[in-house]
């Protein structure tokens, strides 16, 4: 029974960071094909990995958000001093 239960964790961890590191075009490919044969797999598939790339931390920019804009309030100035 604890086999069972560890390797059902282990799944669902893998899976997870399959979906996590999903490369988009992959992604969409897989999606299409679902979306073929099986409409509603196709949905829960797309809002799935949605959720795990939403909190993406590569750097691909493959993800639908918006650029953080620096504003000159933080941006400080730096003042080197010698010793005498």
């Amino acid at each position: 029974m604890q086999t069972a239960l560890t390797i059902t964790i282990l799944l669902l961890a893998t899976s997870y960071l399959f979906f996590k590191w999903m490369p988009t075009s992959l992604r969409r490919k897989i999606h299409e094909k679902l979306a073929v044969h099986h409409p509603k797999l196709a949905n829960q598939f797309d809002s799935t990995a949605k959720k795990c790339a939403s909190s993406c931390s590569s750097s691909c920019n493959s993800c639908e958000t918006s650029t953080i804009v620096k504003s000159d309030t933080d941006v400080k100035t730096i003042t080197f001093i010698r010793k005498p």
